[in-house]
């Protein structure tokens, strides 16, 4: 038995190695992938580059809240939304326009800005090469424009951005504030922000609007539900938490397995089987002995009575009438006197049918519990 102990712990030994090995290339073996236009991802499609510019030059902070926590009252702030993942529901969408009405700023970055802020779009054409951009004062920019969607202006509105194929960029007053939306969020991503005259475009259109400070809204990036196991531990110690999960569960598996067959002691059996009764109840019921079943069940009732009640056992059950009248709780006293008339005719005939045993068996048992409980 001990053998067999040591050959398993060396089994698991050897699957733990395995595991370690394992998670280690799985964690090791791939770089982090980033979703596209976040302020901390530093790959090709992120916004690190930007955002740590601006934060070493002019101070900028990270929003990771729900927009109803967004101050109310009028404090000059830029919030920059840049291709959000997700469109906002319309509560989310009156706490932003409440927010801007105060006498803030949101910059919108989007591909098609369609559905956000009541803004309308319409179509154009992409071009990843750079074309020509005027602003509203006819200077003049190069830049890549790859949305196929141009901005549709509404009278109010101040046309910031163009190029022949419509409106890039617009400024809309909203209460005491501003928004600012652009169909070219590519221009701020870490490969791009440098080409053609982006950085100098977003520079252009961040001056529309006086602030005195910088958000960057990473709530709409998917930061909104708060850190997570993910997010805060590196990716090999989840690993090596989901190995241990497993070997635990392995060997609490195997501290409560039965190896070989089962062996129940001999006392178990000799003092709580019931196979023979149940054996001997089966004799009774093939044979139709149901008179032999019934004497059988009311003498052991009796023998009760005399152990719980002092009923004495040689008496007859008419003999013992008055005293079980005085004990009984479940029969009325003349129901009691009925109950030992028939009990002792029944006992005495010869025979009796399925239907009086049964009946008469329950009664006996609804007796026994009686007494036994007492």
């Amino acid at each position: 038995m001990q053998s067999s102990n040591k050959k398993t712990w060396i089994w698991l030994g050897i699957l733990l190695v395995m595991f370690i090995a394992a998670g280690y290339f799985l964690s090791s073996g791939h770089p982090q992938e980033y979703p596209g236009y976040v302020s901390e991802s530093p790959s090709p499609s992120g916004t690190k580059a930007f955002y740590t510019y601006l934060n070493e030059n002019a101070g900028v902070q990270r929003w990771e809240h729900e927009p109803e926590m967004l101050p109310g009252d009028d404090r000059d702030e830029l919030l920059v939304m840049i291709e959000p993942f997700f469109v906002p529901d319309q509560q989310q969408m009156d706490e932003y326009s409440r927010y801007m009405e105060a006498g803030n700023t949101i910059l919108l970055f989007k591909n098609n800005p369609k559905a956000m802020f009541d803004l309308a779009a319409i179509p154009g054409w992409a071009a990843d090469d750079a074309i020509t951009v005027k602003n509203q004062h006819g200077d003049e920019y190069e830049a890549a424009v790859q949305s196929q969607m141009r901005i549709e202006e509404e009278n109010t509105d101040e046309v910031l951005l163009e190029d022949g194929a419509g409106v890039i960029a617009l400024k809309r007053s909203v209460g005491d504030g501003s928004l600012i939306a652009v169909n070219s969020p590519a221009w701020l991503a870490n490969d791009n922000v440098m080409d053609e005259d982006h950085l100098e475009l977003i520079f252009f259109l961040m001056q529309q609007t006086e602030y005195s400070s910088i958000f960057f809204d990473e709530y709409i990036h998917g930061a909104g539900s708060g850190p997570n196991a993910a997010t805060l531990y590196p990716q090999w110690m989840l690993v090596l938490a989901l190995q241990l999960s497993v070997l635990t569960i392995l060997w609490l598996w195997y501290q409560g397995k039965r190896f070989g067959p089962v062996r129940t002691p001999r006392e178990e059996v000799v003092r709580f089987s019931n196979e023979q009764t149940a054996a001997l109840a089966a004799w009774y019921q093939r044979g139709r002995r149901y008179q032999d079943s019934l004497k059988l069940q009311a003498d052991y009732v009796k023998l009760l009575l005399q152990e719980k009640w002092g009923v004495p056992y040689r008496k007859t059950w008419q003999e013992s009438t008055e005293l079980l009248k005085r004990k009984v709780d479940e029969m009325p006293a003349e129901e009691v006197g009925m109950f030992t008339l028939e009990l002792t005719k029944l006992l005495n005939k010869e025979s009796v049918n399925k239907q009086e045993y049964l009946a008469w068996s329950k009664k006996l048992d609804r007796l026994q519990r009686e007494v036994e409980e007492e």
